[in-house]
């Protein structure tokens, strides 16, 4: 009998698979240019900089890379993590709003 994944354990291994993808040698770095195209790829929306060099270079500094350096699985992870809590405040403040209309009527 196969095993079932919750959605998190599946989101947590696409985060992993896609990352080691990205790089066609599937190996433990990606270069700046493999980082911006998959970032760019996965993270259209919410990572809007990195299509331009300059918004690449902010990212990689954000992100502590050195630059001529690879992107490291932890400093991907770091971009994730940033996202995350991001949009836990955006969703916090939702539901806050939302409490406020309720507790009006």
């Amino acid at each position: 009998m196969a095993e079932q994944y919750t959605d998190l354990e599946l989101a947590i291994n696409t985060l992993v698979k896609n990352f080691h993808s990205a790089s066609p040698t599937n190996a433990d770095t990606l270069t700046a240019q493999e980082f911006q195209s998959m970032v760019s790829k996965e993270l259209p929306t919410m990572v809007k900089t990195s299509g331009d060099q300059e918004g690449l270079n902010k990212l990689l500094a954000d992100l502590k890379v050195e630059e001529g350096k690879g992107i490291a699985f932890k400093n991907f992870w770091q971009l994730i993590e940033s996202l995350a809590t991001t949009q836990f405040g955006l969703q916090s403040k939702e539901k806050q709003v939302k409490c406020v209309k309720c507790s009006l009527m």
